[in-house]
């Protein structure tokens, strides 16, 4: 089962809300598949500041953490883009804020954030 995605775009950021389960199916290639979705949305709207709120649920195991972010510029995610994003998950929060660290060592500006408010205060 893939991610479902929602954008919004407005003047001076890319909005996405994500859903579904992570313990559906093929985790990693659905998360790729979701960025690949989301730097498609970017270059067709010329955005470079993202706002995820992921509404997904269900573990995020640290090797997929490493997998996926590991490839994001494979996805066609760029370093130049700031990406913040919120996991609303609590059970998923460690594991997605090691996603976090795996993407600033490979040069991403991503952030992870509890709160959508904090994430568009450094956005």
């Amino acid at each position: 089962m893939s991610y479902d995605l929602h954008f919004e775009v407005t003047d001076n950021m890319l909005i996405v809300e994500i859903r579904g389960d992570r313990t559906a199916g093929d985790l990693s290639s659905n998360a790729k598949s979701a960025w690949s979705r989301i730097a498609a949305v970017c270059d067709e709207n010329r955005q470079s500041r993202i706002l995820v709120i992921s509404h997904a649920t269900g573990r995020y195991r640290t090797y997929n953490a490493y997998e996926i972010n590991s490839t994001l510029d494979e996805c066609g995610i760029r370093k130049s883009w700031k990406i913040a994003f919120v996991n609303l998950d609590k059970e998923s929060y460690q594991d997605i804020e090691f996603g976090e660290t795996v993407a600033v060592n490979r040069g991403f500006q991503l952030k992870v954030f509890p709160t959508e408010a904090a994430a568009r205060a450094w956005l």
